[in-house]
């Protein structure tokens, strides 16, 4: 278990932590309190304490980035931000009659997503009180739409521009935030989802009944089921090297989990005398965890200094042992230099027992006799056969020798059994000319030691009964006739073992990555002749047939970036998203979610006109334009929230225009309950306040008025 230090104690329990600017820790108490901590010089900061009752539960999160607090009282109906510098609440986001039930920050910090006790998952930027978009809703809406007496968003976790969501029904989204494209929806079950984290290509997923589920999130792979002791999974955190993450729960004590083949390393790696109430990490891979006690602890995962100091005076068997205990140190550079002294040892033991020095070779294994056990006793129990293995080498007995080598396969690492292959090579070669020369007697000869080998047998028969198959093989070889080959290798497995054969697939399989280099280089004429080339390798045609297919949606996305015709542009990295590995395709990715950006911050203005010369012929863009609706939605309420009071009549019509573009929402309902509160009266018949597909306002997508109120 890693050493615990106390690092500071509160008075009340802390509810939320999390890393900011460094070296800097960001703290919320029970009491509401909130506090900066120096993980350096171990100061405490008290920021402001929220005048709010003792028995408000709030949700918090922080923006490390910019030094910022959200807040919002669980059953209130406003978003507070503040400025942590400034020590003062300095912008407000209203709801608009929804609870937010989890906060978190984009990594980038210019976003935060609110999930809401309505099932709403709700996209804002950090400098506007505006909402961006709501980027989907639980439960999933169909005709058949029910609204559920309890909904709710439970979990949020961010990976780059993916964010992961859960919600009502046990079921989890995947979007990506800045683009809402490639949405995915999954349903692991009916128990609610409470933390969520993204894994490799995968997304780890604990609910409330403590088991850990694992999702492949391109439906490839099984998923993967872990039942812990938890109780309801509050948090799940990588930490360390691959494939180890945390998790923690009802129980005061945190599990170490391997992530690739879901197992539990260790059940109480990390134990406590109270309930864990937030665990977060930094850069530096420490580990901070609080209690409902209100204790502080940190962690340092990977103590590398114990084990560097084994090491130094050589206690090789402890410093494994301390391995066994940590196991976050492993892959460190301290644990491969220990690796890399065993790995050396067992040579010079290797060679010792070739001369001889038994004594010797037990000798320079003996600081890793306990802990390396089976690997030792292995080299011995090889080396037990070495003077037979040497007498055998000796007298020419190559069939009983290579079947020691076989029994025991560390023989094969000496230089005897090198020197056999060596010259079994020669000699193999050598009766190949003669054969070519009709010399049957001479080469059967020249293989005679190898006759009765059961390994080489094979070949040996192949050469001396079918010459002609042999003649055909160095000749496919030499022509580099490789459908040859295959027709040969198919009906003669055996020529697969010849170092000749392997060679030259190797060589022809390092033409695929000479292909994709080529391409990022956007070298297209020279990926072109390398295709050509493997085109004729037929053992890779699966290969070839995908490169190719690579090449062509690859050189059309060019075509149109040098065009500038950016709408194909798209619609190719949409349709073909393996483009992305390419690094000038994800500048055109880059490319858009600047744009996005930029009209994001026209919208919060009301300025349509902006907008529309943005997008230009991409407002209607196939899988993209979720997003670019949601944001001439915030564009035209902000507009009908202007000239609410105003100018009721122009209300009116742009009410009007609304309803015809997009259809009744949640967010212009609210609009109209606060236009009853004043008093404005609106004429509306039941066909304008039904709901539309969100996707209806494309009837409308080249026509789209620059002002609500004006005809279309």
């Amino acid at each position: 278990m890693p050493i615990q230090t106390l690092l500071a104690q509160f008075e009340s329990p802390i509810i939320t932590i999390q890393p900011l600017q460094e070296p800097l820790l960001g703290i919320v108490t029970a009491a509401h309190e909130i506090f900066l901590y120096n993980t350096q010089t171990q100061e405490t900061e008290k920021i402001l304490r929220l005048n709010l009752h003792a028995d408000t539960k709030l949700i918090y999160a922080f923006n490390p980035r910019h030094m910022r607090l959200i807040f919002g009282e669980a059953t209130g109906t406003n978003l507070h931000m503040v400025d942590l510098k400034q020590k003062k609440i300095v912008n407000k986001f209203e709801l608009n009659q929804q609870s937010p039930d989890v906060i978190i920050f984009s990594p980038d910090g210019s976003h935060f997503i609110c999930g809401t006790n309505q099932g709403r998952v709700l996209l804002w930027r950090v400098e506007a009180n505006t909402l961006i978009a709501r980027l989907h809703s639980y439960p999933e809406y169909t005709s058949l739409y029910t609204k559920p007496k309890n909904n709710g968003v439970y979990a949020l976790a961010f990976q780059g521009e993916w964010l992961a969501t859960s919600g009502y029904g046990g079921s989890v989204v995947i979007t990506n935030y800045q683009s809402q494209t490639k949405t995915k929806r999954f349903h692991p079950g009916h128990l609610q989802n409470s933390a969520l984290l993204f894994y490799q290509n995968s997304l780890i997923i604990g609910n409330q009944g403590g088991t850990i589920l694992k999702i492949d999130r391109d439906g490839k792979y099984t998923n993967y089921r872990l039942s812990t002791s938890l109780g309801m999974i509050s948090t799940l955190l990588r930490i360390g090297p691959e494939p180890y993450f945390l998790a923690a729960g009802e129980k005061p004590f945190i599990s170490l989990i391997n992530g690739d083949t879901m197992r539990v390393i260790i059940e109480r790696y990390i134990e406590f005398k109270h309930p864990i109430t937030s665990l977060c990490k930094d850069n530096n891979e420490k580990l901070y965890v609080t209690t409902s006690s209100g204790e502080l602890f940190g962690f340092d995962l990977r103590p590398l200094n114990q084990l560097e100091s084994l090491i130094a005076v050589g206690s090789y068997a402890e410093a494994y042992r301390y391995c066994e205990e940590e196991p976050l140190v492993k892959e460190s550079s301290p644990y491969l230099l220990l690796e890399s002294l065993f790995q050396q040892e067992m040579k010079k033991a290797r060679k010792a027992l070739e001369a001889g020095e038994v004594a010797q070779a037990k000798t320079l294994l003996k600081p890793f006799a306990s802990v390396k056990s089976k690997e030792i006793t292995s080299l011995l129990t090889s080396f037990a056969q070495y003077e037979k293995f040497k007498y055998l080498f000796d007298h020419l007995k190559f069939a009983p020798f290579y079947g020691i080598a076989e029994q025991y396969p560390m023989l094969t690492e000496t230089a005897l059994y090198r020197h056999v292959e060596k010259l079994w090579s020669e000699k193999f070669i050598k009766a190949q000319k003669l054969m070519f020369l009709n010399k049957g007697k001479e080469a059967l000869s020249e293989l005679q030691l190898f006759a009765n080998v059961n390994s080489k047998r094979p070949l040996i028969q192949l050469l001396l009964h079918h010459v002609d198959i042999f003649k055909l093989y160095s000749k496919a070889l030499q022509e580099s006739n490789y459908t040859q080959l295959d027709e040969l290798t198919l009906r003669y497995p055996i020529l697969r073992k010849l170092p000749s054969y392997i060679q030259t697939i190797k060589e022809a399989g390092d033409l695929i990555g000479a292909i994709t280099e080529a391409l990022q280089l956007k070298e297209f004429d020279h990926a072109s002749l390398l295709l050509h080339e493997l085109s004729s390798i037929i053992q890779y045609q699966d290969e070839c047939h995908r490169l190719t297919q690579f090449y062509t949606v690859a050189t059309n996305l060019n075509h149109a970036l040098m065009n500038h015709h950016w709408r194909t542009a798209y619609h190719l990295l949409d349709s073909n998203p393996e483009l992305l590995i390419l690094s000038w395709a994800q500048e055109v990715e880059t490319r858009w979610y600047q744009l996005i950006t930029r009209c994001e911050q026209y919208a919060v203005r009301g300025d349509i006109a902006s907008i529309k010369k943005e997008f230009g012929n991409l407002i209607n863009l196939p899988y993209r334009h979720e997003r670019v609706g949601d944001i001439f939605r915030t564009a035209y309420q902000i507009e009908l929230k202007r000239i609410m009071k105003t100018d009721p009549k122009a209300f009116g019509e742009g009410i009007n225009n609304y309803c015809e573009i997009f259809g009744m929402d949640t967010e212009l309902g609210y609009l109209l309950n606060s236009a009853q509160r004043n008093e404005i009266d609106l004429t509306l018949d039941s066909l304008q306040l039904h709901p539309k597909k969100r996707d209806h306002w494309l009837m409308y997508a080249k026509t789209l008025p620059e002002h609500i109120t004006d005809p279309f």
